[in-house]
């Protein structure tokens, strides 16, 4: 089962206080939803897109594992559309597919996207739809680009002494890890690149991808930073991209820092696998090519984020 599902109700309360989240989900369930349509609202948490749906006439089944979905179906009572909703607990994987659902909405998506690890769920819900079935989001594409981060300390406080004592030993596993980050445009110093593009029952669990990102601006580079955007449907897209502010943020790959100027590349390889207890692995490497300068490698696996290679 996805641990992305077990999570404490605070966070639930950043989700409802993200007012881009909202806007597009609102807009995007009151455009799609009708009277008479029967809905799936899959990780329903504390409920909001089964209230949207219901209060648009459909038939909803709200399901999620975790114990918050008392607080989804007290809202849904308090609001009175506890009649149009029926909660089940359940993993949605052991949710029987008769009878099917006309439309699948749902909010698991990580920082990452597949950082919710919810792609094996999200693939076995294709079973519980009538033939043509549709779902909401509709497709989710993963971008990356190269930025400085001046002001992130997350690796760079290691390089400081600690309690009085040389805590630098630590940089090689602290530069393996991803890390959430608010990172604003201006600080891109590459192109952009899509990663890939799927519908939302085709999320996988491995790809690789390889790109040669563009230098646009003279920085020093800290890290590859990633994000996702989720089509919603009705010409409505929900993005995470560096200068919209949602509950997200990016996702950033150390790298080592290094001065670039326009003119210089970045050679970049990003993996990823999931194991057996559907934790995501990302493996990021490639090269910055600096004409007259010499190129840095890089090399990092958040698998081996605790052992004692060399970053």
């Amino acid at each position: 089962m996805s641990r992305g599902h077990f999570i404490g109700l605070n966070h639930h309360r950043l989700m409802l206080a993200d007012a881009e989240r909202m806007a597009c989900y609102e807009r995007a369930v009151t455009a799609r939803v009708r009277p008479g349509l029967r809905v799936l609202d899959l990780g329903t948490g504390t409920g909001i897109l089964a209230l949207w749906a219901a209060r648009a006439g459909a038939e909803v089944v709200a399901v999620e594992p975790h114990d918050v979905i008392r607080v989804a179906e007290s809202v849904a009572r308090a609001n009175g559309l506890d009649g149009r909703i029926r909660f089940v607990q359940a993993d949605a994987r052991t949710l029987p597919a008769e009878p099917p659902f006309d439309l699948l909405i749902t909010e698991c998506m990580g920082n990452f996207f597949v950082t919710d690890e919810m792609q094996p769920v999200l693939r076995d819900a294709r079973r519980l739809l009538v033939p043509g079935g549709d779902t909401l989001p509709r497709a989710i594409s993963l971008h990356l680009a190269a930025a400085t981060l001046p002001a992130w300390r997350e690796v760079t406080f290691w390089e400081e002494p600690v309690g009085g004592f040389d805590f630098r030993a630590a940089l090689p596993f602290a530069s393996q890890a991803s890390y959430v980050v608010r990172c604003e445009p201006e600080l891109l110093a590459t192109s952009p690149a899509t990663l890939v593009t799927f519908a939302l029952l085709d999320a996988p669990d491995s790809f690789t991808f390889e790109a040669r990102l563009a230098v646009t601006a003279a920085r020093t580079l800290h890290a590859l930073v990633g994000w996702f955007e989720a089509d919603l449907g009705a010409g409505v897209t929900l993005s995470t991209a560096p200068g919209v502010i949602t509950h997200w943020g990016q996702m950033a790959f150390p790298l080592p820092a290094t001065p670039v100027v326009p003119g210089d590349t970045v050679d970049v390889r990003l993996e990823l696998s999931m194991d057996a207890q559907l934790k995501s692995r990302f493996r990021w490497s490639g090269s910055v090519h600096r004409p007259g300068r010499e190129s840095v490698r890089f090399a990092r696996d958040s698998a081996r984020r605790f052992d004692s290679a060399e970053a």
